[in-house]
């Protein structure tokens, strides 16, 4: 598909949603104390992008599920075929990723695929103008997919019969996992996107493009064919991003992609899913941190905040990654909502001592500053997400709202 033409023959315009984590409409923030100035702001969405279904213009105007059911095709025939026992696609145009940007990296080898020549550099102009910025979430690669002229559905809790049954109809699936440089240290590592593109059923392991990785390659002497993941590495890994998927299709492919996801693009059904794996995992390992911190994340989408907080804390308490809130800030929005904004700024800068170029975490303390009536440091930590991000339209409505000062 080329760009220009696809974007002539799309109307696509996501619903742009925060990420790692966008979800509801933020609570009125009310600072009424002695002396103190009384201000409100309340943003479009605060939700975690996993729970959002891109698809048209129209979708919008509505709520996530009623973007779904309004164009969900009858899945009594299903367009797609079965998984078949091993499946390698092939046509991508390989990136070694530069410093922090393993998201356009893979995203460029995802396009590529369906015909788009856009290059990691081009793609981080628009996602990471400033070079200091160190994460991209995916809901952003999803929205900028979308404006190419792609469509995009963004879950959680993925598995591997899904994973196989796109690849397997000719759609590759780019996910957000955990890795590290050490494979035996877990707690040393980082989340990295790469992209699904083959499996072996016999052989229990799958094929994916990795930007950053040199190891276990398909085809070591000759041409970039990825690298192989065995099925149960890979699954551990994943669970340490709630398993979060990420499908870019052209249009003519959306009722595959339909036909495949069936239910699981409900909201409702599939972090009720997410819940019961989150218990599933707490009942083979009570002291499992991922499973605590799944847990933590999908009762905060489930509007559940305070319990939320309190699954957090054990996983914190059981032992986090270094990393972890570098890539994901469900922690960060439940305290929020839950009124604990003293622990948030507390979190936000124990995160800020290895980490100063995230953006996100400096909009949550800047919000939690200013419901704490400190507007001089809210309006500074907003300002400061809009240095590391230019185009970060939480920050600069909520600057635009006057909330800081």
């Amino acid at each position: 598909m080329d760009m220009h033409r696809s974007q002539t023959r799309q109307q696509i315009r996501g619903q742009w949603s925060y990420a790692s984590n966008v979800w509801r409409a933020l609570r009125l923030i009310a600072l009424v104390a002695t002396g103190w100035l009384l201000c409100a702001f309340v943003t479009r969405h605060h939700s975690p992008s996993a729970g959002v279904w891109w698809q048209t213009a129209s979708a919008e105007s509505l709520s996530p599920g009623q973007a779904v059911q309004s164009i969900r095709p009858s899945l009594d025939s299903p367009l797609h075929q079965p998984a078949k026992p091993a499946v390698a696609l092939s046509g991508f145009q390989h990136e070694w990723q530069a410093l922090n940007n393993c998201g356009p990296a893979v995203l460029a080898m995802n396009i590529s695929y369906f015909g788009t020549n856009q290059n990691q550099e081009m793609i981080a102009r628009a996602l990471r103008p400033n070079p200091s910025d160190q994460n991209v979430r995916p809901d952003e690669l999803a929205r900028y997919a979308i404006e190419q002229g792609y469509q995009a559905v963004l879950r959680v809790n993925g598995n591997r019969d899904l994973l196989r049954l796109l690849v397997s109809n000719g759609i590759p699936v780019l996910i957000e996992t955990w890795e590290s440089d050490d494979p035996t240290n877990l707690m040393a590592g980082f989340a990295h996107f790469r992209l699904v593109t083959g499996y072996d059923d016999a052989q229990a392991h799958w094929i994916v493009h990795d930007p950053y990785f040199q190891r276990d390659l398909v085809n070591p002497e000759g041409n970039y064919e990825g690298m192989v993941v065995p099925y149960a590495r890979a699954d551990q890994l994943w669970r340490v991003m709630n398993r979060k998927y990420l499908v870019i299709y052209p249009t003519y492919l959306a009722p595959v992609v339909q036909s495949i996801l069936a239910d699981e693009l409900d909201d409702r059904i599939m972090w009720q899913r997410s819940l019961e794996q989150a218990q599933a995992e707490l009942d083979q390992q009570a002291d499992d941190p991922f499973a605590w911190f799944n847990l933590g994340s999908t009762l905060y989408a489930q509007q559940k905040p305070a319990e939320a907080v309190e699954a957090f804390a054990q996983a914190q308490m059981l032992g986090l990654p270094t990393r972890m809130h570098w890539y994901q800030y469900e922690p960060l929005q439940a305290l929020y909502e839950a009124g604990s904004l003293e622990e948030l700024v507390r979190l936000v800068d124990a995160t800020l001592v290895n980490a100063t170029g995230i953006e996100e975490l400096h909009y949550w303390k800047g919000l939690a500053l200013a419901g704490l009536g400190e507007s001089g440091p809210a309006h500074q930590s907003l300002r400061r997400a809009l240095e590391i991000q230019p185009n970060y339209r939480q920050a600069r409505y909520a600057l635009e709202a006057g909330l800081g000062g």
